[in-house]
């Protein structure tokens, strides 16, 4: 399996495939390149399935994996379409360097996402929330806090290690992120933020501060399920995801 973070073979030994793939990735960085990689090597895995070298794919092949992402593994078109950005920017990319000569990815139909509108959660529901996680305790609570005072993305909370939140400046307690794009930023911790996260990082003094229950770190869908957990301890009828 092709993995941007480890180190090359020699230039002269790539494939071009692997050109392709380590090329395209050189440009991003973080939680972005990361998810890039996992989305790539489902592309990549499902042509290793069929006998495809990924570089001599039509686009046929493409729309019979994004059919495959539907009706098979039963995908939400949100989901294929953000799968589709990377290998899309991957054949792009190839043509560009000259590895392929037309983009096989260019004008494959993938599904039509329907929106619902969706309303700002307002003062008395963001009060629900945080009483509902302190209520919880633990990850619950740090996890409803973060993402109710601090507005940080999932990835971040998923990303967030004990480390990062043991500096102090000025005389308060900060955090240490890593934004898209990998972009490293420091934020002060209210007093009420940091008692949740010292609750969830226990007698811990290192590793991720919102972790599974064996230690691992959390992702993205098991964020989604301390939401929804803190979620049916709310008053809140209509369905809040992380975002």
């Amino acid at each position: 399996m092709l993995h941007a973070t480890r180190a090359l073979p020699a230039l002269t030994d790539l494939t071009p495939t692997q050109q392709a793939y380590f090329g395209y990735l050189a440009n991003y960085e973080g939680n972005t390149r990361r998810l890039y990689e996992y989305h790539l090597s489902v592309w990549f895995q499902w042509c290793a399935d069929q006998g495809i070298d990924p570089m001599a794919a039509e686009r046929t092949h493409l729309a019979l994996f994004v059919r495959y992402r539907s009706e098979v593994v039963g995908n939400k078109a949100s989901t294929i379409n953000t799968m589709f950005a990377a290998i899309k920017g991957l054949y792009a990319y190839a043509v560009i360097e000259g590895l392929i000569d037309r983009d096989p990815a260019a004008h494959v139909r993938l599904p039509k996402i329907h929106r619902e509108r969706k309303y700002p959660l307002d003062r008395e529901e963001l009060r629900s929330i945080r009483k509902a996680g302190k209520k919880l305790g633990g990850r619950h609570w740090a996890l409803a806090e973060l993402l109710v005072v601090h507005g940080l993305r999932i990835s971040e909370c998923c990303s967030l290690l004990i480390e990062d939140m043991q500096d102090t400046e000025n005389g308060h307690r900060v955090m240490r992120l890593t934004r898209k794009g990998g972009k490293r930023v420091t934020i002060p911790i209210p007093v009420a933020v940091l008692i949740a996260l010292e609750a969830a990082q226990g007698d811990r003094t290192e590793g991720p501060l919102i972790a599974t229950r064996d230690g691992r770190p959390l992702n993205r869908h098991g964020a989604t399920g301390l939401v929804d957990t803190i979620m049916r301890h709310t008053k809140i009828e209509r369905h809040i995801n992380p975002h």
